[in-house]
């Protein structure tokens, strides 16, 4: 795996690995409007966000804001389903590839092949060892309040370039048709799979 991504845009951006990210995008939210509507054309919208991306004239449609109160009181902004495809693609072809090779063994949030479930297993596994070795041993249970509401966008665009040189993604430009998706913006919200991708990890 490269150290750093260069002039990938291109070679990234197709019509399938645009379909790629809409299938996975639906994954468990196929009966709502927005997906239903989009499956109806996806062939169409498939290849108008791809004609978008290659002209550089893509912009992200911004974020729809509300509160859910289970299990608590949160804010929750929602991107259109259109953008939500666009946050896959970039993930999935840019993100993930430069950055999860370094993330260390006991990452499992969002992350292909981990999860929740096997985060439980191995904390589980893990209790079993301390007993056996230690008999008594403590858990500190902790969560940073309001980790991704204060992500530094700033500081996180530094981290991003640290790996991404490709000027498609990196431009004046590219802050404009990309904006919501990377960062790029000062006080742009950063779409919850690149939150998730960054938690706790540098």
């Amino acid at each position: 795996m490269p150290k750093t991504i260069r002039n990938k845009y291109y070679e990234k951006l197709s019509y399938e690995k645009l379909m790629e990210a809409h299938i996975k995008s639906r994954k468990g939210k196929s009966i709502r409007k927005e997906t239903i509507l989009f499956n109806l054309k996806q062939e169409e919208y498939i290849m108008w966000l791809y004609e978008q991306l290659k002209n550089k004239t893509y912009k992200h449609g911004g974020y729809t804001e509300f509160y859910v109160t289970e299990p608590k009181l949160r804010k929750i902004e929602k991107s259109r389903y259109i953008d939500r495809i666009v946050h896959r693609w970039v993930v999935d072809n840019f993100l993930e590839p430069a950055f999860v090779p370094q993330f260390i063994p006991t990452s499992y949030a969002c992350l292909k092949e981990k999860g929740m479930h096997r985060a439980a297993l191995y904390v589980q596994n893990t209790m079993k060892h301390c007993k056996r070795i230690w008999g008594e041993y403590y858990i500190l249970k902790m969560d940073i309040n309001k980790y991704f509401d204060n992500i530094n966008k700033n500081i996180l665009l530094k981290i991003l370039k640290r790996k991404i040189k490709d000027e498609k993604l990196t431009s004046k430009e590219a802050k404009r048709y990309l904006a919501g998706h990377m960062g790029y913006i000062k006080y742009a919200n950063v779409n919850n799979l690149l939150k998730k991708l960054f938690y706790v990890e540098d």
